[in-house]
């Protein structure tokens, strides 16, 4: 793990060195495509002039989850996508440390519109990679060895796929007090206790010594602009915390840490109609969705079995018994003041609860598709 303290010297980022005060666009170099081009991931340094932490930020490990992309591309260039401007985040004369950011971490995958890599794997299961693996296994060892030695932090950004959307919210290890601090100064609502799956870069940057924490954010292949301003305040809250920039931070009006909470399995196949939307606050009994048949006749209600908030639905009307419809988590002592909070779009001192649904399971014991340690490697 970087020590940050050598930040006002030059940076060596894969055999350049870089000035303090700089603001250096560069590649990763991974090898040759089947058309004889070069793969190179893009990169983006701010080496600050000042002394501090140094702090990488990933999106696009998954193709076709974008508003990460966005996110970047804001705090890189500014409103304007113009740099050096009046309307900049990072002013790099001013900056303490360092910023490593990769916009787009699976160049192939992003122009296929498409989760996986080319060689048909997670990308989010290889870390931390083997440089003489197979295609997936080179990218993400490219990507690590590059990144992760050099940050003290990291953030790594992601979506819900294309059949869910997700209320912006950090999955972090509670158990590791650098995460958590982390999960806190980002500033989302929700908190979801997660180590992450074996061989995720969160999970292996973390356990490399490198703390991470990961933000979840709306659903694929869009740039949904409100998704994309919560994640650069949440970002620029980060630095902030870290006091690598000035300014304010903006404090949630309320938090919710969550070690468990529970998913709304479909109790039939058929078309789903829901009647709720994420971030939404529901009483129990309440009624979520319909479930019609092919003709539009309705053939169960789903019901809230508590008190709680959305986090996650399901975007896709067809589906399948056992199919996840809704995830919600348990809201008990602040579920009254979060109503008022929400009703009246209150700007409030944050309150903060600690929720451990007794019926709710691990976010990491959730299984959404098949494991990856069946595949050939």
């Amino acid at each position: 793990m970087a020590s940050g303290s050598n930040s006002r010297d030059k940076l060596e980022f894969n055999g350049e060195l870089i000035e303090a005060g700089s603001r250096v666009d560069t590649v990763i170099k991974v090898g040759i495509d089947p058309l004889g081009r070069d793969l190179e991931i893009p990169c983006y340094i701010f080496h600050g002039k000042y002394d501090g932490p140094t702090l990488g930020i990933t999106s696009a490990i998954h193709g076709d989850e974008l508003n990460g992309v966005s996110i970047l591309h804001f705090l890189i260039h500014g409103n304007d996508h113009i740099p050096d401007n009046e309307d900049d985040f990072i002013d790099v004369n001013k900056l303490k440390g360092t910023l490593i950011l990769i916009p787009i971490a699976n160049p192939e995958s992003v122009l296929l519109m498409q989760r996986r890599a080319t060689d048909g794997r997670d990308l989010n299961r290889q870390f931390p990679g083997n440089s003489s693996g197979n295609h997936s296994q080179r990218l993400a060892h490219a990507l690590f060895s590059s990144i992760v030695p050099k940050s003290d932090f990291l953030i790594d950004i992601h979506t819900a796929p294309g059949t869910r959307v997700n209320l912006p919210h950090i999955r972090a290890n509670f158990d590791n007090k650098d995460c958590k601090f982390l999960a806190r100064a980002f500033g989302t609502n929700i908190v979801l206790h997660s180590l992450g799956s074996e061989g995720t870069m969160r999970r292996e940057a973390t356990n490399s010594g490198c703390p991470s924490i990961l933000l979840e954010t709306g659903s694929s292949n869009s740039f949904q602009i409100k998704n994309v301003e919560a994640g650069l305040n949440g970002v620029l809250n980060v630095l902030k915390t870290l006091k690598m920039i000035e300014g304010e931070i903006q404090e949630p009006n309320y938090r919710v840490l969550v070690r468990k909470s529970r998913w709304i399995r479909a109790p039939s196949g058929g078309l789903l109609h829901c009647v709720i939307n994420v971030g939404e606050l529901v009483e129990k009994g309440q009624l979520i969705a319909h479930i019609t048949d092919p003709f539009g006749n309705k053939t169960n209600d789903v019901f809230a079995p508590c008190k709680g908030l959305i986090v996650s639905i399901a975007t896709i009307p067809l589906i399948r018994t056992g199919d996840p419809l809704v995830h919600l988590v348990l809201i008990k002592k602040t579920f009254d003041r979060i109503k008022e909070i929400l009703e009246e779009n209150e700007d409030c001192e944050c309150e903060e609860e600690l929720v451990n649904d007794e019926e709710g399971i691990p976010l990491d014991d959730m299984v959404f598709e098949m494991s990856e340690k069946t595949e050939p490697k």
